[in-house]
């Protein structure tokens, strides 16, 4: 991968394996939509832009990694190829995180990426798991 799209969490158009470049992008796009989704949840009052966020608000952020984890599975990505869609995703939703997290923009994207690195692992044992019950 160039170096640039590697510093910015991008993704390059053109990949030496255009069609896992292809997969990578499709799980960026519904990571994006996931995220945004989550974000957009959250209530912006004071209260979270102070680490404090609501059930339903921590809810839909998990449901948006879990559906992000599952199209990762689905689409047999390795889990730092779901964490660089993760990350392009983070970068497209600025206008968004910006209103919705203030201050806690980087936290949010740490808890983000280490939920998905474990609830796509969690998900990976419990298949190898099932295979040998």
């Amino acid at each position: 991968m160039p170096e640039r799209a590697r510093d910015d969490h991008t993704i390059p158009e053109r990949s030496p394996d255009g069609a896992r470049g292809s997969l990578l992008q499709r799980v960026a796009s519904t990571a994006e939509k996931e995220l945004e989704r989550a974000l957009l949840a959250r209530s912006g009052s004071t209260m979270m832009m102070y680490g404090h966020s609501s059930s339903a608000e921590n809810a839909a952020m998990e449901r948006a990694v879990h559906t992000i984890c599952g199209e990762a599975h689905r689409l047999d990505l390795r889990a730092e190829e779901l964490i660089v869609a993760v990350k392009q995703a983070w970068s497209q939703l600025a206008h968004v995180r910006a209103r919705h997290l203030g201050d806690q923009d980087g936290d949010v994207l740490r808890e983000v990426v280490s939920s998905s690195i474990e609830v796509f692992f969690l998900a990976q044992h419990e298949e190898a798991r099932k295979r040998h019950d």
